[in-house]
């Protein structure tokens, strides 16, 4: 790169940074604050990480490709997102429910098909919130919702791609049209890479979804860090009306609570956890799904809350809760010694109950000395070891995964985190080792 063109970019860079200096100088000049009441808001404008987008905590966590020669697949963060980059321009259009009862070998066929990729989500995304991430247009949006989301890369005559959503959990499938994709687009920014993904295998279980895991064994990174922790007395700030009126009291050598006349915040000094609970907001109306959803994302971004990688992967409308679990490098995370979820559960027009961490995985607390590449199993070889796993009803099992375990070493003030297998049963994920075959179980709610 020449020194000439070099210049040019400083100037360039230079002069936003003078234009943005003058748009905030004017903004400062003529703001004007609001003093509209605003019941239930905390007091104090407290920030204890940093607020997400509806696209960081909506997330895939697996790509499946099929070609005439196989499968191949990814749950690698960088690979997902570069492919969900691409498909940001895509125009979806005129989605249409096309089976009301689709059955499990069904799903497993649309998957199948040659010249086909599925993308994998944790739970079912009403379309109300997925729409606000890949719009629809010609469409009436409603509260039904997928896990899967399914390409066909065969175009039709007018150059357009049939997508296909379908959710395993009602059994409904839904069809639209996609257009602005473009051949050579999709070829070289998705199709091209996808050959050298990890290689996949279908295990196929009579009338049941198959699973979807990779042949060959699994490198994963182990790491350890050094503990961090939020102070208690920050989330403190942020969720009571007026702190200054809070009362701290200890209930025991590893428990302390906050609390004045309408809430209660009851902390896990071992854990390192906190529930926060509103009595008189609770509610026993059923919330609409995509309110719910936005209600929670609100609510964790005003107080900046999300202290990690916490990602979309539960909502029960009945009882107004919404689940993140904590990812890793792509990668969820479970724990026996601790939760690894944040839990939000709304009431009437504010938060009823709120569970969670206050522990993070800072990236510059990670220990290279303590840090070694470890191979798993591969897919296969798990499915195989689940056969041996006692009292364990196999085709019960609906995911097979990789992910983290998490440990804390509390004399040293470390968190271990061991790659390993995890396995999916009502809605419980249990830890596979080849040593124990079983292990703590991590449930989703």
């Amino acid at each position: 790169m020449g020194m000439k063109y070099v210049e040019h970019i400083k100037s360039a860079f230079l002069l936003f940074l003078v234009v943005l200096s003058m748009i905030l100088t004017f903004s400062i000049w003529t703001y004007t604050p609001t003093y509209d009441t605003m019941q239930n808001a905390p007091a104090m404008d407290i920030s204890i990480a940093e607020s997400k987008r509806l696209d960081d905590v909506v997330k895939p966590y697996k790509m499946l490709f099929s070609f005439e020669n196989g499968f191949s697949g990814t749950s690698t963060a960088f690979d997902i997102e570069r492919i969900l980059l691409v498909m940001k321009d895509w125009e979806f259009r005129e989605l249409t429910m096309i089976n009301n009862n689709l059955s499990s070998v069904a799903l497993n066929d649309y998957s199948k098909s040659h010249h086909r990729f599925t993308i994998f989500y944790p739970t079912d995304i009403p379309f109300a919130v997925f729409d606000n991430i890949m719009p629809f247009s010609n469409t009436k949006i409603q509260e039904t919702g997928f896990d899967r989301i399914i390409v066909d890369w065969n175009f039709t005559t007018d150059g357009d791609l049939t997508v296909y959503f379908a959710s395993s959990s009602t059994n409904l499938l839904y069809a639209a049209k996609v257009s602005n994709v473009g051949k050579q687009k999709i070829e070289e920014k998705i199709i091209e890479p996808a050959v050298e993904f990890t290689k996949y295998e279908e295990i196929q279980r009579k009338d049941k979804l198959s699973l979807f895991v990779p042949s060959e064994e699994v490198e994963m990174i182990r790491y350890t860090y050094i503990l961090k922790e939020i102070p208690p007395a920050q989330f403190k700030d942020a969720l009571f009306d007026n702190p200054n009126k809070v009362r701290r009291s200890s209930t025991g050598n590893l428990n302390e609570e906050y609390s004045d006349d309408t809430a209660l915040m009851s902390v896990d000094l071992l854990d390192r956890t906190f529930q926060y609970s509103y009595p008189a907001a609770e509610s026993a109306v059923p919330g609409i799904p995509s309110e719910l959803f936005f209600d929670s994302l609100d609510f964790v971004n005003e107080h900046e809350g999300w202290t990690d990688d916490y990602r979309f992967v539960g909502l029960d409308a009945m009882n107004k809760g919404i689940n993140y679990q904590l990812y890793l490098q792509g990668y969820p995370v479970f724990s026996e010694m601790s939760t690894t979820t944040i839990n939000t559960f709304w009431g009437n027009n504010q938060i009823y109950r709120y569970n969670r961490p206050y522990y993070t995985l800072d990236l510059d607390l990670s220990l290279p000395s303590e840090t070694e590449i470890l191979s798993l199993p591969s897919g296969v070889q798990a499915e195989e070891m689940l056969e041996h796993v006692s009292k364990l009803n196999v085709s019960s099992v609906k995911e097979l995964t990789v992910g983290y375990y998490l440990t804390r070493d509390d004399e040293k003030g470390l968190l271990n985190l061991e790659p390993s297998w995890f396995y999916l049963t009502d809605k419980v994920w249990t830890r596979l080792t080849p040593d124990t075959l079983g292990g703590g179980n991590f449930g989703l709610e």
